[in-house]
């Protein structure tokens, strides 16, 4: 490894700053959230779906810092693309760059690993460091959640802190397109005619920070199939879980693209496509374990039960289904499934003897949401609310209807902007 393989990365070592194009204008709202964390002990573990923008928080962070910090003393590099170890880029930057080992150094160094789950043992290997050399303060980041997150729990146990950086949210959305949505909130029918159009471009591609002010269906449906689902699949799970049968896990992907909200009868599943039944259980959790889909759970109060109750797969955000499915424009009601899905966050639906599409659970309290086009269906949300009495106010989101009563109905365009 060469010096220079370092340098490209770390320019602010003899500009003093991060370059402009680097940084993007805009803040995610978890920047705000990490950034509390940035001059304590713990690593900071930055996770999601790829695109999301979390290489451009890594350079956001390390700006606010150079505000601060000798700019030798910031260190990034990521591993996306080159077969270097963590110990190469570790002793070149000690040689070469500091010139001091990280134990004659008093000061706080700021090592930001980008995509670290490249990294061979990674999680062992920067415990050592950490368990060393108090000094260091570790950011990492990556697009792979087993990777990180069940790694990085097991062996860094107490030591890391970590971070969803999901989808990027309609308020973001919008506030990247210079709306004011505080304003907007205090009168939104006013603002109806301008949020509609956005709600659209949104729906098909605005849940990635990179294609929020793209304005070309084509380009945009491109990027996210080229640069993220394929990527994910020919490059990212093949590497981590030596999967050889490509075509099955392509099939898998659009089959949830083409039907959002399925039911997942592996037996069905496999029949249908010729394949052993744990091979096409096994491909599910690849696909949630790298963002592409999440799976969620039958309702019941003992979760346990739950868990072995039949489940509904979507995919993380409808941008997927844009990419993927040539019948996009008709599937909007699952669409607005979709987003009220990456809008609650919950892991459950019901269903028994009739379907409630999600269940909000908080604490002893559960709400009940239903998504339909129109509105006037209200009988299963009415028979759910007299079998659980310690239901929330149920909510009915449509696509355009709006009443206040028992059961709240609201457009999704308002519901978003919450």
């Amino acid at each position: 490894m060469e010096l220079s393989d370092l340098e490209k990365f770390n320019g602010w070592w003899i500009s003093g700053d991060v370059r402009p194009i680097l940084l993007k204008d805009y803040k995610r709202k978890v920047y705000d959230e990490i950034d509390k964390y940035i001059n304590n002990r713990l690593i900071i573990l930055l996770y999601g779906l790829r695109r999301m923008g979390k290489t451009t928080l890594m350079y956001q962070l390390i700006n606010g810092l150079l505000k601060e910090v000798n700019s030798k003393y910031i260190l990034y590099f990521s591993f996306d693309e080159t077969d270097y170890g963590l110990n190469d880029v570790l002793e070149i930057y000690q040689n070469n760059v500091l010139n001091k080992t990280f134990n004659s150094i008093d000061d706080r160094i700021y090592i930001f690993l980008d995509e670290v789950q490249k990294i061979k043992n990674f999680e062992n290997k920067i415990k050592v460091y950490y368990d060393l050399y108090p000094n260091i303060k570790f950011i990492l980041s990556g697009s792979a959640s087993i990777s990180l997150r069940k790694r990085s729990n097991e062996s860094l146990a107490g030591r890391v802190t970590d971070f969803y950086i999901e989808p990027l949210s309609f308020i973001e959305f919008l506030e990247l397109n210079n709306f004011n949505v505080k304003k907007i909130n205090e009168n939104p029918d006013m603002y109806k005619n301008e949020i509609m159009p956005m709600l659209d471009i949104y729906i098909k591609y605005g849940s990635f920070p990179e294609l929020a002010l793209n304005r070309d269906d084509s380009y945009a449906g491109k990027y996210i199939k080229e640069t993220v689902v394929e990527r994910i699949i020919y490059k990212d799970i093949t590497e981590e879980f030596n999967v050889n049968d490509l075509s099955l896990l392509r099939s898998l992907i659009n089959l949830i693209a083409n039907k959002p909200g399925m039911m997942l009868n592996f037996k069905a599943i496999s029949e249908n496509f010729g394949r052993d039944q744990r091979t096409v259980s096994n491909y599910f959790e690849y696909l949630e374990y790298s963002f592409l889909i999440k799976i969620i759970y039958n309702y019941r109060e003992n979760i346990s039960i739950s868990m072995r109750k039949l489940k509904k797969c979507y995919a993380i955000t409808p941008n997927i289904i844009f990419a993927l499915s040539d019948k996009f424009n008709e599937l909007l009601p699952y669409i607005m499934e979709n987003l009220v899905l990456m809008k609650t966050k919950t892991d459950y639906f019901y269903r028994n003897n009739y379907e409630i599409d999600f269940i909000l659970v908080n604490g002893n309290m559960i709400k009940p949401v239903e998504v339909k086009k129109s509105g006037r269906e209200l009988k299963q949300l009415k028979l759910f609310i007299n079998k659980y009495k310690n239901t929330d106010r149920p909510l009915m989101i449509t696509y355009n209807n709006e009443n206040r009563g028992d059961i709240d109905i609201l457009p999704l365009w308002k519901f978003l902007l919450k």
